[in-house]
């Protein structure tokens, strides 16, 4: 079984030190995986030491099979 490329979309909330309001931020990640009970493992093990309160809002299959760094 060969590795796939996942899109996780990541929902975090902030408290604004300014107003004291909860402030909820939103981010892609492109993660290589296996399937999607193991990206978001990749996802959990990279954020376990947050502060900040997270989710894990949707991960999919990407249609990028493969990504060249040189």
């Amino acid at each position: 079984m060969d590795e796939k490329y996942f899109i996780v979309k990541i929902q975090f909330e902030t408290v604004d030190i300014q107003t004291g309001k909860t402030k909820k931020t939103r981010e892609e990640k492109l993660v290589r995986g296996y399937n999607v009970t193991d990206v978001e493992a990749k996802v959990t093990k990279l954020f376990e030491k947050s502060t900040e309160d997270w989710r894990i809002t949707s991960a999919t299959e990407s249609k990028i099979n493969e990504v060249i760094e040189k």
